[in-house]
């Protein structure tokens, strides 16, 4: 699982590294941007011979700017960077990185509201941008002239890229607080944060991707959100002998369905299948049961008493506990209903099932009010 940090969980983090580990805060940023340009000649093999843009703040998010234009300087490609500020605002990291870039002759140019629109030819004929004007600590809307040069970027609709979060964003809530960047790639340094993954943030974002720039692992903070990846889930998954059958997975019952709601019924089924039980009944309303004789042709269909109104009836509590027998986990409630006779039927046979219980849909809504129900469970 990945971590998913606040924008105060990344900077104790950041703290760490540096105070507590010795990693210098200027290695750090030269991990993020190299990673970046590797990254990015990855993506774009023909990187060296693209006009690049990269328009830089003056905090450490615009010193991974300045980082990432060295080194894509080094590759070859056109790079200019426009600079939302003075040189001589910037400070510690950041300009050590600046002052590196323009003595290797990189163009670097400062934008103010007299000339930003100077540059408006150069940026129409661009092939690339790179958004490095606010990192994760925005918290109040970016505003006039910030506003101005984030505008500027969205306005070619150019290939974006965005270093850490998109610009205009703040990292924790997912809310779009003021102007901000669209990019084509966002790329999330050390941790992902809230708002790669909280809409509508998330939105204006088409693609994001988490880079390593050398923070250890191990670090000691409460984080209490995580990003469950593909590998997680596979990793429950246990490979199975050659030798076995169907009978060894295991046999879900799934109580569901009623008139009109018989596709939640099938996808429940389905979905048992598909997580890896070897057998699966599905019992519904005997209307619903026919059509689904043939399809899912995997899932075994019971035909169940039921209301005029089509929903399960209590005449099929017998049926349904004679079902009970030999199951290894029973699934109540997606399309059953809040129908008064169907309710009743699940709180009389939920006292004899003593296999794992899945209640969902509407089997929750019944619980929730009968909770007596409880005391006989």
């Amino acid at each position: 699982m990945l971590n998913v940090v606040t924008a105060k969980q990344m900077r104790a983090i950041d703290r760490w590294a540096i105070d507590e580990m010795g990693i210098p805060g200027i290695v750090l940023m030269e991990n993020a941007g190299a990673t970046i340009v590797r990254r990015l000649a990855e993506i774009i093999p023909d990187l060296s011979s693209k006009k690049i843009i990269i328009f830089c703040g003056k905090g450490n998010n615009g010193g991974d700017g300045f980082v990432m234009a060295r080194h894509l300087s080094n590759l070859g490609a056109n790079v200019t960077v426009l600079l939302a500020a003075l040189i001589t605002e910037l400070k510690g990291d950041a300009k050590t990185n600046a002052l590196s870039a323009k003595n290797l002759g990189i163009h670097i140019k400062e934008l103010n509201t007299k000339n930003i629109n100077k540059f408006d030819r150069k940026l129409s004929h661009s092939d690339l941008i790179v958004d490095a004007l606010f990192g994760t600590g925005l918290s109040k809307p970016a505003s006039c002239f910030m506003e101005t040069v984030i505008n500027k970027i969205n306005q070619y609709e150019k290939f974006t890229v965005s270093i850490d979060i998109n610009s205009g964003i703040n990292a924790d809530s997912g809310m779009l607080i003021g102007p901000h960047v669209f990019s084509d790639l966002t790329f999330a340094l050390a941790s992902m944060k809230k708002s790669h993954l909280l809409h509508p943030a998330a939105s204006v974002m088409k693609k994001v991707e988490l880079l390593d720039i050398g923070i250890p692992n191990h670090i000691e903070q409460n984080i209490q959100v995580h990003l469950l990846e593909e590998k997680d889930i596979k990793s429950i998954f246990h490979s199975r002998q050659q030798d076995t059958h169907k009978g060894n997975y295991g046999h879900v019952l799934v109580l569901a369905g009623s008139i009109g709601k018989a596709g939640a019924a099938g996808l429940s089924a389905l979905g048992a299948l598909r997580a890896g039980c070897g057998l699966c009944t599905l019992a519904l309303p005997e209307t619903c049961q026919k059509a689904f004789e043939l399809h899912p042709m995997e899932v075994m269909t019971v035909p169940l008493p039921e209301t005029q109104s089509g929903t399960l009836s209590i005449k099929a509590k017998e049926p349904i506990l004679r079902l009970l027998e030999g199951k290894s986990v029973v699934a109540i409630g997606p399309g059953m209903t809040t129908e008064p006779e169907t309710v009743k039927l699940i709180g009389e046979i939920l006292p004899f099932i003593k296999c794992p219980l899945i209640l969902d849909a509407d089997a929750i809504i019944a619980l929730e009010k009968n909770m007596d129900w409880l005391d006989n469970l």
